[in-house]
């Protein structure tokens, strides 16, 4: 019997044709991919330089209570490995350069423990979890909270998109690794201004969806965050377009430029995002998984959890888009594990 969070996730799935449907993409850069393909991963994901243009926005108070946010704004210190792609990067797409997150503490002034927040694809903004998660993290876990804003999304997305998101993941294979690309380093150097600046002891990062599989990928390249805590995501990327009813776009797309599923699995196995393994230890990372996800399917998240060690895992009932429903859930297994961790270590 399908559950009712599969059924969300499917209505979900067919309402993206609606979207998705507009347009699919337009270039074909499967042949550019070779700066990418078997590339070791210091090269695809290099470490960022301390930042010295971060700029701070006047605080405000947030909701009336003790609590601002401020907003921090940078240039992005991406750096593109196509050379064909280079042009779309720093024409069409310059938006992309600038760099944003937001910044929510105390109004007496910042704490020692800092959480990242990833968020996930097609959100044109912060609000949602403004309102409803992240001061529930800033005050139950006692950390300050930094939501940063991923490529093509938010002031980062182009006029030229239809809506925001819609770059990010596409066929378009160049300017969908890029972007991943993009969010890690961006990630990165957020958590390095943290540490080296602005003097945080602890420094961990979390995200939903997109953002929980990029969380992921952050724990694989050194220096490290001090714990993750990825939400209803993995990396088998290969395996999800394949499967995932929300990418079925890419995959169509994929089709029609003439690259059949073999040709697509064997891509996607040379990117290497699925292969990818931790240098966190399974102590400092708390996963979080739907059990009916039609999308992050739980077989290939307990494929990469085994291939990870298994890590702490918590299971959440219902699909990827009723997780909201299991917030609290969420917030309480968070701040026990947080509570727990080995700190100094």
């Amino acid at each position: 019997m399908v559950s009712f969070g599969e059924t969300v996730d499917r209505v979900v799935g067919l309402g993206t044709h609606l979207l998705h449907g507009l347009r699919g993409a337009s270039e074909n850069t499967a042949g550019d991919l070779a700066p990418y393909l078997d590339t070791p991963v210091d090269i695809l994901f290099p470490a960022p330089v301390v930042p010295r243009d971060i700029k701070r926005s006047a605080p405000r108070v947030n909701f009336g209570r003790k609590r601002v946010i401020e907003t921090l704004r940078w240039h992005s210190q991406h750096v593109v490995l196509c050379p064909h792609y280079r042009t779309r990067h720093s024409g069409e797409y310059w938006l992309n350069q600038r760099a944003t997150a937001r910044w929510i503490h105390p109004s007496g002034g910042q704490r020692k423990r800092a959480l990242i927040y990833v968020h996930g694809w097609l959100e044109p903004g912060p609000w949602v979890e403004e309102a409803l998660l992240l001061p529930r993290l800033h005050d139950e876990l006692g950390v300050d909270v930094f939501h940063i804003q991923l490529p093509f999304h938010g002031s980062r997305n182009p006029r030229s998109a239809l809506f925001h998101g819609e770059f990010f993941w596409t066929a378009d294979l160049v300017r969908t690794v890029e972007s991943v690309r993009q969010s890690i380093i961006d990630v990165r150097t957020l958590m390095l201004w943290l540490r080296e600046k602005q003097g945080y002891e602890e420094v961990g990062v979390t995200g939903i969806s997109l953002g929980g599989g990029l969380t992921m990928a952050i724990a694989c390249v050194e220096p490290t965050p001090d714990y993750i805590v990825p939400i209803i995501g993995h990396l088998k990327l290969g395996e999800a377009v394949e499967e995932a009813p929300i990418l079925w776009r890419m995959k169509a797309d994929l089709e029609r430029f003439g690259i059949g599923e073999s040709q697509r699995r064997a891509l996607f196995d040379r990117l290497g995002l699925g292969s990818l393994r931790p240098k966190l230890p399974p102590a400092r990372q708390l996963w979080v998984e739907a059990t009916d996800d039609v999308y992050i399917t739980a077989p290939l998240v307990k494929e990469q959890w085994e291939e990870w060690g298994r890590p702490p895992i918590e299971w959440i009932p219902g699909g990827h888009m009723t997780f909201p429903l299991s917030l609290g859930r969420i917030v309480t297994r968070l701040k026990r594990f947080h509570a727990e961790l080995p700190r100094g270590g």
